[in-house]
């Protein structure tokens, strides 16, 4: 029953929220935006005063060192310029983010297409796929143009091609076909490797294998399978063993039972909403959303605690609207019933789950590293380097950056570039250049 509720009343939020953010913001966001025309002077008036009273009561404050001043965060809720300013932001219309380089189609079947950068580097037998999760998400997670800082460094696709790889192909998840809804692991692992062998085909090489989160363990699991499959093999923010240390995943699966996940997929059409997903983990940061938990579900939740964020001097508003163009729109498929189910019980029983028990991780030889974000509640190192205890591969490193969460890793500059921390992708680049198979063949 708990299933069968909780898909009612996730569907019910996600049209409230559909509307809400169709019909009512435009008419909010337009109101807003002529009373900030038109009250222009008094706004500005108002944010004046209230802005010296805030520095006259903050300076003897910092004075003594008080780093978060009383009654800062009061005065800018009451100013009505920022109330204003909070409106617009509020309600304004967020597009999803956009890759930064054209890509076409190299591979595709029923479940996953792979796509091939465009940019021509002169470089072609050092194939690199970049292989994002079967998590909804489009192949902007590895190749990130940012909106508003467009030189940014913030595309992990176009750093693999200014360091020497190519073609460099992104793998991502079809949105599935109502007649593969009881798809699981087998299936698409079938996908994994056959974009593998595609790529192998047409360079005469193995690619390089970069899994990000999901796909990172996922690829292990065909690697199990397929040890040729690989070059060198690399999990970022990828959790192989989820019930280790105290992590997200780990605390989501404890918290519900794998009857009450079957009655919602039943419930749902047998698929899990990728769209669903990621409101479920702004709106709610609550893992029981998934399920149904009617005392986290008003809408009115997420205005409220904006509101509060907004008050603080700090805030960044590009920022904000970054995050939520990646967490609510670049959520382009959903995810098969059966899929959903075997990755909901790896996270409930970790490498003891049925769907890969089978697995003999012992026959994945090829040099293996991993990243891990010191910021990263999903996947934490302990849950990452879990890899090097279950693998015969003679070359493994763990990369750690302390500064960067489970996104961060991907398309954070200061993952991407070497100008904040040692561990970063232009270090794992090297690393993979240096253990290639083909070179150490080459040296011997």
């Amino acid at each position: 029953m708990k299933g069968t509720l909780g898909s009612i009343g996730c569907k019910t939020l996600e049209t409230l929220v559909g509307l809400e953010e169709h019909v009512v913001h435009p008419l909010i966001n337009s109101a807003a935006y002529m009373t900030r025309i038109m009250g222009a002077s008094p706004l500005e008036t108002a944010n004046f005063v209230l802005d010296m009273t805030k520095y006259t009561i903050a300076a003897p404050q910092l004075f003594w060192g008080v780093t978060n001043p009383l009654g800062v965060s009061a005065i800018n809720m009451f100013n009505p310029k920022r109330q204003i300013d909070y409106l617009l932001h509020a309600t304004r219309h967020i597009e999803p983010m956009r890759p930064s380089l054209p890509h076409h189609v190299e591979w595709e079947d029923e479940r996953a297409t792979l796509l091939s950068c465009d940019t021509d580097n002169g470089i072609s037998d050092n194939p690199v796929t970049i292989f994002v999760a079967y998590t909804g998400r489009s192949a902007t997670l590895a190749d990130y143009n940012s909106k508003f800082n467009p030189d940014q460094r913030s595309s992990l696709a176009r750093e693999f091609l200014d360091n020497g790889f190519g073609p460099v192909n992104i793998f991502v998840a079809k949105n599935p076909l109502e007649k593969n809804l009881e798809h699981a692991t087998p299936e698409y692992l079938s996908s994994v490797h056959g974009a593998n062998q595609h790529t192998i085909r047409i360079t005469g090489r193995a690619p390089h294998i970069v899994g990000l989160c999901q796909m990172g363990y996922f690829n292990a699991w065909n690697l199990a399978d397929n040890p040729y499959d690989a070059n060198t093999f690399v999990l970022a923010g990828a959790p192989f063993n989820p019930r280790l240390g105290d992590n997200w995943l780990k605390q989501f699966a404890d918290s519900i039972s794998l009857e009450d996940v079957e009655e919602y997929l039943s419930a749902s059409g047998n698929r899990m909403s990728a769209g669903l997903i990621a409101k479920g983990w702004r709106l709610m940061n609550e893992p029981n959303y998934f399920i149904g938990r009617p005392e986290h579900g008003f809408i009115a939740r997420r205005h409220i605690e904006l509101f509060y964020q907004m008050a603080d001097d700090w805030f960044d508003c590009e920022r904000d609207y970054v995050f939520k163009s990646w967490m609510d729109k670049d959520a382009v498929s959903d995810i098969a019933g059966g899929l959903y189910l075997d990755l909901f019980s790896f996270f409930k029983y970790g490498l003891e789950a049925n769907c890969i028990k089978d697995k003999d991780f012992s026959r994945i030889t090829c040099p293996t590293a991993v990243l891990s974000g010191g910021k990263d509640d999903i996947s934490p190192a302990e849950t990452c380097t879990a890899i090097f205890a279950e693998i015969s591969s003679n070359v493994t490193r763990a990369f750690h950056n302390p500064l960067v969460g489970h996104t961060g890793i991907y398309n954070s500059e200061k993952a991407l570039t070497g100008r904040y921390h040692e561990d970063n992708w232009q270090q794992i680049m090297k690393w993979m250049h240096e253990n290639s198979i083909y070179n150490r063949r080459k040296l011997n």
